[in-house]
């Protein structure tokens, strides 16, 4: 790599993320953050930690990123914010590497790198995934060594190997959907076909009554109820996959035809196999893999394909015909990051004071009340109006009981949970008729002291803490 291709893809990553914004505390890092915060100070969460803390042992993540705080005695949110921008920057070098195999032109090549930093945040389908996430997310990581693998393989070098691995220590599940195109695009076919579907079906166990009915509100998982333009979004690429290695063939372009054909091939696979998984056997908890996010690195491909070709027979050394094309991308990706995140800023670097009334809430939990203090909110806080999908416990570092947004997808992943899920969140049902005897009821039953209500509030509640959304209070 020159040094004129770092200065392209330092700029292509800075542009990223101001278009598609930085968040921290939110969605799946309402799991991730805690978890790190604990190995950073074992004193936190004694009430809720198997909440989050069953994913270390699937993953090197949390240990990485604690382990960076360590060495480099940076905060935590800096170190969160920089590996953020490092994960974003191995993707893009990934897409690069692997496009200059399959096209000569370098007009193809940042094309390619173009489309997928201005599209990161679009979505996978009907997978509940983008591309890549607006805050750090172990995917990321597995999404670049998984580049990093692909451009192994079409140099013939063992490499591979060790980047699948990284790939896994990661982000397993992603790794494992990832390996499946890799065993395709490594292997002659028809062989790599028994191994593909091998690989595609991780062992499952009977499912409880409570985790099926979690799983009833998830439709992202089941495929046969996808709606009509989701299925289109994940056949839609096949077909044009298919095209773009037409057009490869006839411009003797050998390594892009071999990655459009055996992506085909191993995403028809995948998803032939998904549908097998979450509609065939519904007693077992083959649908907590999620199978259908085969489609991920597909769509990666596919938009790094599709910008490539861009490069090479439309916007070619023409400056207009790129603004022309990226502008209007980049400003509705923009756009659209902030109606999502509309109650907070779109930048939220280090040591920012921060703009959502939900989090400044947490913040002041988390210098205002006691270590071991246990928290009781809406189950469904993370939806309201406003919060933007914030976790607490990552914001707050204080214990909760558990939610119906977030921690639902945990006991997806380790039915075991769903117990103590269902007990939690059953408890606090009519949450928004409480009053202050049912918050005495939670403080005898769980030992819940504290509260984080909507204002006006409730009367009888010792509240310390309020702004023009929320008040937390104690129960007397």
């Amino acid at each position: 790599m020159t040094a004129r291709d770092l200065l392209f893809l330092l700029a292509f990553t800075a542009a990223a993320i101001l278009v598609h914004g930085y968040h921290v505390g939110v969605e799946d890092m309402a799991v991730y953050l805690p978890a790190i915060k604990k190995l950073l100070n074992p004193a936190l969460y004694p009430f809720d930690a198997n909440f989050f803390l069953l994913y270390i042992r699937w993953t090197m993540f949390h240990q990485t990123i604690a382990e960076s705080v360590r060495l480099t005695r940076l905060p935590l949110d800096w170190v969160l914010f920089l590996w953020h921008i490092a994960g974003i920057f191995l993707v893009l070098l990934g897409c690069l590497r692997l496009i200059r195999r399959c096209f000569p032109d370098p007009a193809a090549h940042w094309a390619g790198v173009g489309l997928i930093a201005a599209l990161l945040t679009m979505p996978v389908a009907g997978t509940a995934l983008f591309v890549i996430d607006q805050h750090l997310h172990p995917r990321t990581l597995a999404t670049a060594f998984l580049l990093f693998a692909a451009v192994a393989i079409l140099e013939s070098r063992l490499i591979a190997f060790p980047w699948m691995i990284l790939a896994g220590l990661a982000h397993p599940t992603m790794a494992l959907y990832g390996i499946c195109h890799l065993v395709v695009l490594a292997w002659a076919w028809p062989a790599a076909r028994p191994a593909v579907v091998i690989a595609g079906l991780p062992f499952g166990e009977p499912a409880n009554p409570i985790w099926r009915e979690i799983m009833s509100h998830r439709d992202f998982q089941y495929p046969f109820r996808w709606k009509w333009f989701e299925w289109l979004g994940a056949i839609g690429p096949i077909v044009i996959l298919g095209y773009f290695s037409r057009i490869g063939e006839r411009d003797g372009l050998p390594a892009f035809v071999r990655i459009c054909r055996r992506l085909c091939i191993s995403t028809s696979i995948g998803i032939a196999g998904a549908v097998v998984m979450t509609e065939f056997f519904p007693h077992q908890t083959w649908a907590r893999f999620e199978p259908m996010r085969i489609l991920h690195l597909t769509y990666v491909l596919f938009l790094l394909f599709s910008g490539a070709l861009l490069g090479k027979y439309f916007l070619k050394a023409r400056p207009l015909r790129w603004i022309l094309l990226f502008a209007p991308i980049a400003a509705g990706m923009f756009y659209s990051q902030r109606v999502e995140f509309a109650s907070s800023y779109h930048l939220e670097w280090p040591g920012r004071t921060p703009k959502n009334a939900w989090v400044q809430a947490f913040e002041w939990c988390r210098t205002n009340t006691p270590q071991d203090a246990l928290f009781a909110l809406d189950p469904k806080y993370m939806e309201k109006s406003g919060e933007d999908f914030y976790g607490f416990r990552g914001l707050a570092e204080r214990s909760m009981l558990a939610d119906a947004s977030k921690d639902n997808s945990v006991v997806e992943v380790f039915p075991d949970l769903a117990w103590q899920w269902k007990l939690e969140t059953g408890t606090r049902k009519n949450w928004d008729r409480f009053r202050l005897e049912d918050f005495e009821r939670l403080k005898r039953s769980y030992l819940v002291s504290w509260v984080i209500v909507e204002n006006p509030g409730v009367t009888g509640l010792d509240c310390g803490y309020s702004n023009r959304t929320v008040a937390v209070c104690r129960i007397p």
